[in-house]
């Protein structure tokens, strides 16, 4: 067995020493690593450094030329805004309200009629106690009676009055 260990020694150290010379052999075939080889591989750095340079700016002029499209729709929204603004407030000025009535056939009334409804309006109490002198309660007739003139009034001024003339026939029927 020692026998064997040495024959396998021996030819490990032959293999190593073949493989040792034939890498020498490589090593010296292959070319210099000279100047021209220097300039190139500087080259290649200029080009990727150029290249990273070059997308980073064009991606910051993308980005600062959609904050100026929009700054300039923000503008154009806020002029928008303004000039509606404007047409609001002429719209809603007390003369052309007047004119645009004149124009519906509206006008001034001619003739106001007030009708008194205590059942409707709550009492004094209900809307502001705390404004009452202490101690003083305003009561309200609690009435669901109805004056005639009064309905007959609205009645006409609605122009409703025939259909109270036809009501009333077809109650005395």
């Amino acid at each position: 067995m020692k026998e064997t260990i040495a024959q396998w020694r021996e030819r490990t150290r032959q293999e190593y020493r073949r493989l040792k010379k034939r890498a020498r052999t490589r090593w010296e075939t292959l070319p210099k690593f000279g100047t021209a080889r220097i300039a190139l591989l500087a080259l290649g750095m200029f080009i990727l450094v150029a290249l990273v340079y070059l997308a980073q700016s064009s991606n910051a002029a993308l980005i600062a030329r959609d904050l100026r499209v929009k700054q300039l729709k923000i503008q154009d929204i806020e002029r928008e805004n303004a000039q509606l603004r404007y047409e609001i407030a002429a719209l809603a000025s007390p003369s052309a309200i007047e004119q645009r009535a004149r124009k519906l056939g509206l006008g001034p009334a001619k003739h106001v009629v007030y009708a008194e409804m205590p059942w409707i309006q709550p009492s004094p109490n209900e809307l502001m106690p705390a404004f009452l002198p202490q101690g003083q309660v305003v009561t309200t007739p609690q009435t669901f009676e109805t004056d005639t003139d009064t309905l007959q009034e609205l009645l006409k001024l609605f122009g409703l009055d025939s259909l109270t003339h036809r009501v009333n026939a077809q109650g005395k029927q």
